[in-house]
C-alpha cells in the first residue's frame, strides 16, 4: 500500500477511563496541534480507553496503530507520550522500532520531544520505555500492598462501586446510595420474583431510569449487576488464570467474592443491595435460564410462554392428549398432528381465568403472590396444585366458554369438581 507522507495517525490510549475525565481528549488535541505545526494531516485515531499498557490485555487500538505504518497506510504514527503508547519496556518497543526503521516508518513522542527516525532520540525511546515499565511495575506493587491493607480491613479497594451504592468516605465502606439505592432494590425484587430480564429493562427504561453510565439499560448490564459480589455486600476479586502461552497470568474477566487466605470466607465490604442468599437465588434463576453448548458458550432455554401449557389435556372421550397454544386458543394436539379425535378447543383467556378463579379460591392465601409472580413462578403455583386439567368439547359454533359445562380441574390431593 502506498502511503502519503504528509498523512500521520494518532495513538491514544487511557488506563482509566472514568466519567468526567478527558484525558483522552487533551492527549489528542496536542498530537493534533503538533501534526499542524510540522503541516501533517491526521489520517485516522486510534484509541484504547480503559486499557493497560503494562498488563497482557488485548489492546485493539495499538494492534490497528501499529498495522497502519507496517502495512504502509502510513509513514509516521504519533504519540502524547511513549508511556501512552506502552510500558513493556524494550521487550515491546525494541521489536516495533526495527520494523519502523526497516519500511522508512517513524514514532514520535510529542510531550518526550522524540523522533524514531534520528538516532540519538531512537536510543532515548528505548531508554524512557524501560523507566515506564520500571515505574509501572514500581506502581503495580503499590497498587497490590495498598489493596491487600484495605481487604484485610473490609474496605472497597477502588473502582466504582454496583449501581445503588457509593463508598462511605468516613469508612471506606459501601452504603446504599439515596439517589439509586431505591431503583436497585427494585431491580432486585423483580429478579427474585423471576421477571425476565429484558422485561426489567423495559421498565426501567420505560420510566426513563438512567443507567450507571447513562442511556438505556440492556440485559447484559442488569445480568453483571445482580451477579456482582458487591451488590450483596462482598468484595469482589477478577479471577486469573495462568497463560501458558505468555508465561503469566491473565485475567479472564470473571468477577467472584473475593476469600480471605487464613480463613477461605468471603469479605463483607459493607452493605449491600441484596443479601448473600437473595444473590444466590437470583444467580441460580439466572442460570436456570441458559444452557451450555458443546462449545462451551450459553444459550437461553426456552420453557413454557403460557400459563396452562403442559396442565390442560382434552376431555374429549378417552383422548387426554395435552393442549398447547394455537393462537388465542389452546387446541388438543391430537387434532395438530391428524389424529381421529375431534379435539377440545378453548379461548385461552376465559380458560386461564376459570382456572385461576378456581386455585386462588381454593387457596386464598396465595392471592399476594400470585398478583406478585411472572408465569413461571404461577406455573410453579398451578402445578403444585392441580394434576392436570380436562376441557371438553364445545356443543356447538357460538356458544361462550362455560367453566361449568366444559373445565375439569383434578387437584393434586386426588378430589376432583367441576368448575
Amino acid at each position: 500500500m502506498q502511503s502519503d507522507d504528509r498523512s500521520v495517525d494518532l495513538y491514544l490510549r487511557l488506563s482509566l477511563d472514568r466519567e468526567g475525565k478527558t484525558a483522552i481528549e487533551r492527549q489528542e488535541a496536542d498530537c493534533r496541534a503538533w501534526a499542524a505545526r510540522h503541516g501533517l494531516v491526521v489520517r485516522r485515531v486510534h484509541i484504547d480507553r480503559g486499557k493497560s499498557g503494562y498488563k497482557d490485555v488485548a489492546r485493539k487500538g495499538f494492534d490497528a496503530a501499529t498495522r497502519a505504518v507496517t502495512s504502509g497506510a502510513v509513514r509516521t504514527l504519533v504519540v502524547w507520550k511513549l508511556d501512552r503508547l506502552t510500558r513493556k519496556g524494550t521487550a515491546e518497543v525494541g521489536p516495533l522500532l526495527e520494523e519502523f526503521e526497516r519500511i522508512g516508518g517513524r514514532l514520535i513522542s510529542v510531550m518526550d520531544g522524540l523522533d524514531s527516525s534520528s538516532p540519538g532520540d531512537r536510543l532515548a525511546l528505548a531508554s524512557l520505555s524501560e523507566w515506564a515499565r520500571a515505574e509501572a511495575e514500581t506502581q503495580g506493587e503499590r497498587i497490590r500492598h495498598a489493596k491487600q491493607y484495605l481487604r484485610g480491613r473490609g474496605r472497597w479497594i477502588g473502582g466504582q462501586p454496583p449501581y445503588g451504592l457509593r463508598v462511605d468516605a468516613g469508612s471506606g465502606r459501601l452504603a446504599p446510595d439515596p439517589e439509586t439505592a431505591q431503583y436497585a432494590r427494585l431491580i432486585a425484587d423483580e429478579a427474585l420474583a423471576g421477571r425476565p430480564l429484558v422485561r426489567i429493562a423495559r421498565l426501567l427504561n420505560e420510566y426513563e431510569i438512567p443507567a450507571p453510565r447513562g442511556g438505556l439499560w440492556q440485559v447484559g448490564s442488569l445480568s453483571q449487576l445482580l451477579r456482582a459480589p458487591a451488590f450483596a455486600g462482598l468484595l469482589p476479586e477478577t479471577e486469573t488464570v495462568w497463560d501458558e502461552e505468555r508465561g503469566c497470568r491473565r485475567y479472564t474477566g470473571q468477577v467472584r467474592p473475593y476469600l480471605d487466605p487464613e480463613t477461605g470466607r468471603s469479605v463483607a465490604v459493607g452493605e449491600g443491595i441484596v443479601t448473600v442468599d437473595e444473590q444466590r437465588r437470583i444467580v441460580a434463576e439466572l442460570e436456570s435460564r441458559t444452557r451450555s453448548r458443546s462449545d462451551g458458550r450459553k444459550r437461553p432455554v426456552r420453557g413454557p410462554a403460557h400459563l396452562l401449557t403442559g396442565l390442560l389435556h382434552c376431555g374429549v372421550g378417552d383422548c387426554e392428549a395435552r393442549m398447547s397454544m394455537n393462537g388465542t386458543s389452546y387446541v388438543c394436539q391430537g387434532v395438530r398432528l391428524g389424529h381421529t379425535c375431534p379435539g377440545a378447543r378453548a379461548m385461552a383467556a376465559p380458560v386461564e381465568r376459570a382456572v385461576v378463579a378456581a386455585l386462588l379460591a381454593r387457596n386464598p392465601t396465595l392471592v399476594g403472590l400470585w398478583e406478585r409472580s411472572a408465569i413461571p413462578e404461577r406455573r410453579t403455583l398451578l402445578s403444585a396444585a392441580v394434576e392436570r386439567i380436562r376441557v371438553t368439547r364445545a356443543p356447538g359454533r357460538g356458544y361462550r366458554f362455560d367453566p361449568e359445562k366444559r373445565l375439569r380441574i383434578v387437584w393434586a390431593d386426588g378430589e376432583r369438581r367441576m368448575e
